[in-house]
């Protein structure tokens, strides 16, 4: 009875993780009528109202204090949500200061945004599916395939970065997020 009850209790979480409302393509946010920034493929969000042609949505992460410009899962998970235009305060809503354990301070963040409703609701399996698929295929093609775990969250990004600098990667923005994503989330863990 106990494994029956877990198996069940696992389903759900399942289905609840890969049900969640996440971001399909990369597209300009606005707050207050204004373009603030872009959210990114695969970020999380709550979906706060549906209109006819766009949404109301929440999102959650940290900001740096020393740099405002980007919202990210977590201090310990850089990957980004929100890429902001510029580095104001009026982008988000503080929560609350938390300390890294270098002692930096960060702000606990939440914001409620606009978009398009076209790009609510991504399938996570497909999306990752795709990236997986476009990783394999590109990278491949020059070098011996790294697998995700083979760097850290925070170490992809600039490894990425240095493809894409090098001009040995062209990818359309959505898809190089997508990838670094799928990355970033399949990363080897900091302990």
């Amino acid at each position: 009875m106990k494994f029956m009850c877990k198996a069940a209790i696992l389903s759900c979480s399942v289905i609840f993780v890969f049900g969640a409302d996440v971001i399909s393509k990369d597209v300009n946010v606005t707050l207050d009528g204004k373009n603030i920034g872009k959210i990114e493929v695969l970020t999380p969000v709550e979906v706060i109202e549906k209109g006819e042609k766009t949404s109301k949505i929440k999102v959650n992460g940290v900001v740096s204090t020393n740099y405002l410009a980007q919202l990210q899962r977590s201090i310990e998970d850089p990957e980004v949500f929100i890429a902001f235009n510029d580095e104001s305060g009026t982008n988000f809503k503080k929560v609350k200061d938390i300390e890294d354990e270098y002692g930096e301070v960060w702000y606990q963040a939440e914001g409620v945004y606009e978009i398009p409703n076209d790009v609510l609701g991504g399938d996570t399996k497909n999306l990752y599916a795709k990236a997986q698929k476009i990783y394999e295929e590109t990278c491949s093609a020059c070098h011996r395939l790294h697998e995700p775990n083979s760097f850290t969250a925070a170490q992809w990004p600039a490894n990425l970065a240095g493809m894409v600098d090098a001009k040995f990667v062209a990818l359309d923005e959505t898809d190089l997020n997508l990838v670094l994503k799928y990355l970033q989330h399949n990363a080897k863990k900091v302990k």
